[in-house]
């Protein structure tokens, strides 16, 4: 994240309450060069995927987290959230130290953020077979136990953690997420709805807005189906995105609505979902 170019030279007015996920960037640059991008099309506050080459922690020096976080501030790039990919860690393993590890890597992470002006960490609350998962309940513990821990350090740091709803997790849908949470009721737990993830698993979007709306920080935004699990440009899917508008100012949701379109031609398909949401009237 060390490669710096001029800013884009032609910005349109930043799309209040909407970010952008680099996501779709993430092989092909680093994270700068993807909030520039994405800036030119009204978006200045991001979701910050984290691999090597794009965005990571032991690829930024002390030195070099001083001048990124300058960088962004000068030209107005914001971070809502560092997003670290679950497909290398596992917070609700039953192996301890692949906890362990987990536990670890996120703690380096909430210290990016804060070194960088970001102010939280999405996390994927672990993964478990579709085969054959552990009972649930041991899953939930092993997570706890790792969320206990990380909250710690984001209370350290003054950062939040956002656990994602993701199909692969052992509380994938808004009923477990709404009980998992019910048991660990802390002020830095909170939630980043998958709108995309959610219509794979056929759930109802806008009860879960309203259900979790105590704790929703964050809201992802794409288009998928029940029968393909995909994180299309909006227009693309079945996500019912004007009543997911309606819910969202019905419940005076004050997070940031993140477009996360995976995308090989991610600029067009974000300015194109920008259009289907009706945001540049």
């Amino acid at each position: 994240m060390s490669n710096v170019n001029a800013p884009a030279s032609s910005v349109r007015p930043a799309l209040a309450g909407y970010g952008g996920s680099t996501f779709s960037y993430m092989w092909s640059g680093t994270a700068l060069e993807a909030m520039r991008q994405m800036q030119a099309l009204g978006l200045s506050v991001f979701d910050i995927i984290l691999v090597p080459g794009h965005c990571w922690h032991d690829e930024l020096s002390p030195v070099q987290r001083t001048e990124l976080s300058a960088t962004l501030r000068s030209e107005g790039l914001n971070i809502d959230s560092l997003n670290l990919p679950a497909l290398d860690q596992n917070l609700a393993s039953c192996v301890p130290e692949a906890r362990a590890y987990a536990v670890s890597l996120y703690t380096d992470v909430l210290q990016l953020s804060a070194d960088l002006g970001g102010r939280a960490v999405v996390a994927v609350p672990g993964r478990v077979s579709a085969l054959f998962p552990p009972p649930r309940t041991s899953s939930e513990g092993w997570l706890e136990d790792s969320l206990t821990q990380l909250l710690r350090v984001a209370e350290r740091l003054d950062q939040t953690l956002y656990i994602e709803s993701h199909p692969q997790t052992p509380i994938p849908t808004v009923a477990t997420i709404e009980a998992f949470m019910a048991r660990l009721p802390h002020e830095r737990l909170k939630v980043a709805y998958d709108v995309s993830n959610a219509e794979f698993i056929a759930e109802n979007q806008v009860d879960a807005l309203r259900r979790l709306s105590p704790r929703l920080g964050q809201l992802h935004l794409s288009d998928g189906t029940s029968s393909r699990w995909r994180h299309d440009r909006i227009g693309l899917g079945t996500v019912d995105f004007p009543a997911i508008m309606r819910t969202l100012d019905e419940i005076d949701f004050a997070g940031t609505r993140v477009l996360e379109i995976v995308s090989p031609t991610p600029r067009e398909d974000i300015e194109r979902s920008i259009e289907a949401l009706g945001l540049l009237r």
